[in-house]
């Protein structure tokens, strides 16, 4: 697999605000560049906990039963990033007022890294694929990973470090 140069960027971490069931802070973590292959983004959390925006269709839910053991029931919605949010979250006021801008970003940013896997790997990676010579493309992995992926990462930062009544 071809690998990208880490970006000089360094994302910070910004509070995402409360979960609506239990009044717990939640932080986004900064995007980063991992294992000089990936980038991790859209980890929600705190330092008890963390899970993954892009898990957003799932909405667990912990509870006991009549015996006493705890059980874990995942509710599966059919919903859009969205409306998750808003139905889980008090978000702070800069990210509620951006938020249309923000799931669009964080979207395409899970759609760009899934998309530099496949064209780095040549193939979805389940087996080998015999059409790997003309999906694999380095050049376009190198600029969605040291280009595009980090632009959108910085418009991310912006999101929640613009004052309300910028824009």
């Amino acid at each position: 697999m071809t690998t990208a140069t880490a970006p000089a960027t360094k994302f910070k971490n910004h509070f995402f605000g409360t979960r609506k069931d239990d009044g717990e802070r939640i932080t986004l973590t900064g995007s980063k560049w991992d294992c000089d292959w990936y980038w991790s983004f859209g980890y929600l959390g705190n330092r008890n906990e963390h899970y993954h925006l892009s898990s957003y269709q799932s909405k667990q839910h912990m509870f006991t039963t009549d015996k006493g053991e705890f059980k874990l029931l995942t509710e599966n919605r059919n919903k859009c990033l969205r409306d998750c949010l808003l139905e889980d979250y008090n978000l702070t006021p800069r990210l509620e007022k951006r938020l249309w801008k923000f799931c669009e970003l964080a979207l395409t940013a899970y759609a760009l890294k899934k998309t530099a896997e496949v064209l780095g790997q040549g193939g979805a990676h389940m087996t080998s694929n015999p059409c790997e010579s003309i999906i694999k493309n380095a050049d376009e992995v190198k600029r969605i990973n040291e280009i595009v992926l980090p632009a959108i990462f910085e418009e991310i930062d912006l999101i929640f470090t613009l004052e309300l009544d910028t824009e």
